[in-house]
């Protein structure tokens, strides 16, 4: 549920009338600006182990070496997930987006089925890339002596946002299925993307070899809400004045519902600061996975006062996490 707590010191409020401010600072969608993922939160373990042995990651060093320290390689390894199966009646009911049998071997399965080998791996590669006639599928699909390659629209947008929505668009456990809202939003015919905004525009070789040259691709390392840089580009903060009281407009900007994992919150406070600084009023907002935003959805941290600036910031409790992470601290002023 949200919940709002505020607090207000009546002497220290100057009068500003009705005039209008909007003050907003931006978040981002799509790909522009995509830092490189900077995680606050480790995965335990930390990479895959003895990549050295999986014939991939002997071609493709650098690009495996993204994935080896994803969340989609450590799927399976990763010591909470397997904490948390303990306590299921079902576990093998999430073993099919923990280990999947390769997706694109077939027609895209709506519930990927779980693979019995090679489990340490996670999604691997062969998850992704495998086509039904054992050739490696990519945007391009450069020839290779090691295999046989072909081009395939699920390898870039929007034919790959079907290739994630295999397994992001299920509820189970903890996990939220998040996908049903990027469809639901018909976000593809904005040229928006899964891969636009989990996966950045790398330039790097994209595979060994000393003629191989440097291109353009995605990292395999993908964005996720652990990053604090990342998770703000999916917050719009705007402060309003209405009436002779300001408020902060809260408004998610990502392509689904936030936050999208059970037992993660995201807490924001506002303090209201008169022209010299000093705090007049606070106020408080929590949002979770009963009271989340939807795409595009609002809320408002209400003030009965008005002043000359906002400081606002958010913290992001993170399961995995002993400490809330920091991921917002701005101040909004008045505009000229």
């Amino acid at each position: 549920m949200i919940r709002k707590r505020t607090t207000s010191d009546p002497t220290r409020v100057p009068a500003l009338g009705a005039l209008v401010f909007l003050v907003v600072a931006a978040a981002h969608s799509g790909d522009d600006a995509l830092a490189p993922p900077a995680p606050a939160v480790a995965l335990d373990p930390e990479r895959v182990a003895n990549l050295d042995q999986y014939a991939c990651a002997t071609c493709h060093t650098e690009v495996a070496d993204e994935w080896a320290r994803s969340a989609h390689g450590l799927a399976w390894d990763d010591r909470a997930y397997q904490a948390s199966l303990e306590s299921k009646r079902r576990p093998q009911s999430c073993h099919g987006c923990h280990i999947p049998q390769p997706l694109l071997a077939g027609e895209l399965p709506r519930r990927p089925k779980p693979r019995d080998e090679n489990k340490h791996l996670g999604v691997s590669c062969e998850a992704c890339h495998l086509g039904p006639n054992g050739e490696m599928l990519g945007p391009r699909g450069t020839p290779v002596d090691a295999h046989a390659s072909s081009v395939s629209e699920r390898m870039s947008a929007p034919g790959s946002d079907g290739l994630c929505l295999a397994c992001h668009s299920t509820n189970i456990g903890p996990v939220i299925g998040i996908g049903k809202d990027f469809t639901a939003a018909d976000l593809s015919a904005q040229d928006r993307s899964c891969v636009g905004c989990h996966m950045a525009p790398i330039e790097r070789r994209w595979a060994d070899g000393e003629n191989v040259p440097a291109r353009t691709g995605r990292s395999h390392a993908l964005q996720t809400p652990r990053d604090p840089t990342f998770l703000r580009r999916a917050i719009e903060v705007s402060w309003r004045t209405d009436g002779g009281r300001n408020r902060v407009v809260i408004t998610n900007k990502a392509g689904h519902r936030v936050p999208g994992l059970i037992g993660r919150e995201l807490r924001f406070r506002a303090e209201l600061l008169d022209p010299g600084n000093v705090v007049v009023e606070t106020s408080e907002v929590t949002i979770d996975t009963r009271a989340y935003l939807p795409v595009n959805g609002t809320i408002d941290i209400a003030f009965t006062k008005t002043g000359a600036s906002v400081r606002v910031s958010a913290d992001h409790i993170d399961p995995r996490s002993e400490e809330p992470i920091r991921f917002l601290d701005e101040a909004l002023r008045a505009s000229d």
